[in-house]
C-alpha cells in the first residue's frame, strides 16, 4: 500500500485536509474563547445554569451529526443524478420531524427541567434550539457529499465567529440566557437559508428510484453518536464531588487534545463516501495518521509546557492535575482514534461496533462504582475506559480489512 502514491494522486484530498485543519483549529480555538468569556463575565449561579443548559444543547445536537452523516452518505452516491426534489423533500420531512420531537420536548418541560436542574423557563428557548438543530445539518450534509469543503469550513468559521458576537451582545447588554442560547442556533439557520438554495449538483438526470433518507439508519448513526458521547460526559457525572473540580480541569486539557483529533471527522467521512472500495482504506489510513499527528502535537505541546499553559488556562490553579495531563492526553488520543475509527465504519452501513460501545458504558459505570475515591483513581478509570474500547474497536477495524480483502479476493 504505497501512501505517498496516493497522496500525490489525489492532492486535492490533502489540500482539503490542510484547509479544514488551518479552518478547525481556528473554530476550536473560538469556542474554547467563547466559554472563557462566558465564564469570566457570568456570575457564578447563571454560569452553573448555563452549564446544565450546555449539557442539553450537547445532546440535541447529537441527532444533528446523526443527520448530517446520512445525508452525506446519500448525496455522495448519488451526486450524478439531479438531487433537487431530495434536497426539498428531506428538508420538508426534516422539519415536521423536527417539530413533532419539539412539541414533545415542550409538553415535557417540567421533567426536563426536573431532571436538568434548570428552570422551566429555559425549555421553550431549549425547543426552538432542538428544532433547528433537527433541520439545519441538510445543508452541509450537502456540501460533505458533494465534496465542497471549503465552502464546508467556511460556512463553520461564519456559524462561529456569528455565535462568538451574539454572545458577546447578549453579555454586554444583559439579555439573559435565552440570548446566549439562541446564539447556538441563529447562526445555522442563516447559513441554511443561504447556503441550501444554491447548492446545485451536477447531474441533470433523475433517478428512476426515489431518493430518500434511510430513518432507521438515521437512528442507528444517532446511536452510535450518543454512546460515543458517553464515555467523557458520564465520567463528570460518576467522579467523587470532592475531586470533580479538579477532575473537570484535567477533562477539559484532554477535551482540547479530542476535538483537535477529530477535527477532519467530517472531511473523512465526506472522502469516504465519495471513494471507491478500493480507495477508502488508504483514504482512511490517511486520515488516521493526519488524527493521530495533530493529538500527539498537542500531546508534546503539554508535554513541554505544562506548568506555564496551567497558569495561563487556570490562573496557577488545579497544579494537582500537572502529573496527569500528558499521560492522560496520550489516553484521549487512543479515545479519537477509536472515534475516527467508528465513524468510518458507519460509511459502509457497519452497526456492530455499539455492542462494545454499550460495554464500554457498562464498563464505565462499575469502575466508578468499584474505584472512586482519588484524582488518581478517576485518572486510571478513564484511561482503562479509553485503552478497552481502543483496542476492541482496532480488533473491530482489523477483522473488517481481512473480511473485506477475503471478498475481493473470491471474487
Amino acid at each position: 500500500m504505497n501512501l505517498s502514491k496516493h497522496i500525490t494522486q489525489n492532492k486535492t484530498f490533502f489540500n482539503q485536509i490542510l484547509i479544514t485543519l488551518v479552518i478547525g483549529v481556528l473554530v476550536n480555538f473560538l469556542n474554547y474563547l467563547f466559554s472563557i468569556y462566558l465564564a469570566r463575565n457570568l456570575i457564578s449561579n447563571d454560569f452553573n445554569i448555563y452549564n446544565a443548559i450546555l449539557g442539553i444543547i450537547t445532546l440535541v445536537q447529537i441527532p444533528a451529526i446523526a443527520i448530517q452523516t446520512a445525508i452525506t452518505k446519500k448525496v455522495a452516491s448519488k451526486r450524478d443524478f439531479n438531487l433537487d426534489k431530495f434536497k426539498r423533500k428531506s428538508t420538508l420531512q426534516l422539519v415536521v420531524v423536527a417539530l413533532i420531537i419539539s412539541l414533545v420536548f415542550l409538553l415535557l418541560r417540567n421533567q426536563i427541567a426536573y431532571i436538568s436542574n434548570i428552570d422551566v423557563k429555559y425549555i421553550p428557548i431549549l425547543s426552538i434550539a432542538l428544532f433547528i438543530s433537527l433541520v439545519t445539518p441538510v445543508a452541509k450534509g450537502f456540501l460533505l457529499g458533494l465534496e465542497k469543503i471549503l465552502s464546508f469550513n467556511m460556512v463553520l468559521l461564519f456559524e462561529t465567529v456569528l455565535k462568538f458576537l451574539l454572545g458577546y451582545i447578549a453579555i454586554t447588554n444583559n439579555f439573559g440566557l435565552e440570548m446566549i442560547i439562541l446564539a447556538f442556533c441563529i447562526p445555522s439557520i442563516i447559513t441554511t437559508a443561504f447556503v441550501l438554495p444554491l447548492i446545485k449538483s451536477k447531474g441533470k438526470e433523475e433517478d428512476k428510484k426515489e431518493i430518500k433518507l434511510n430513518y432507521k439508519h438515521i437512528s442507528l448513526i444517532f446511536l452510535t453518536f450518543l454512546l460515543l458521547s458517553v464515555p467523557f460526559t458520564l465520567d463528570l457525572i460518576l467522579v467523587n464531588p470532592e475531586v470533580r473540580a479538579s477532575y473537570g480541569a484535567l477533562s477539559l486539557m484532554g477535551k482540547i487534545v479530542y476535538f483537535g483529533s477529530i477535527t477532519i471527522a467530517s472531511l473523512m467521512i465526506s472522502k469516504l463516501s465519495n471513494s471507491q472500495k478500493k480507495a477508502r482504506k488508504k483514504n482512511l489510513i490517511i486520515s488516521l495518521i493526519v488524527s493521530t499527528l495533530t493529538g500527539g502535537i498537542i500531546c508534546l505541546v503539554y508535554m513541554l509546557f505544562t506548568n506555564e499553559i496551567l497558569q495561563f488556562v487556570y490562573d496557577g490553579a488545579y497544579l494537582d492535575i500537572a502529573k496527569y495531563i500528558v499521560s492522560y492526553s496520550l489516553s484521549m488520543i487512543a479515545y479519537s482514534t477509536s472515534y475516527m475509527i467508528i465513524t468510518s465504519q458507519l460509511v459502509n452501513d457497519s452497526y456492530s461496533h455499539i455492542y462494545i460501545l454499550f460495554a464500554v458504558c457498562v464498563l464505565q459505570v462499575v469502575l466508578y462504582n468499584l474505584n472512586n475515591n482519588t484524582l488518581n483513581d478517576a485518572f486510571i478509570n478513564q484511561v482503562v475506559i479509553y485503552g478497552v474500547l481502543f483496542i476492541l474497536v482496532l480488533l473491530i477495524l482489523i477483522f473488517n480489512i481481512y473480511k473485506s480483502n477475503g471478498k475481493s479476493k473470491a471474487k
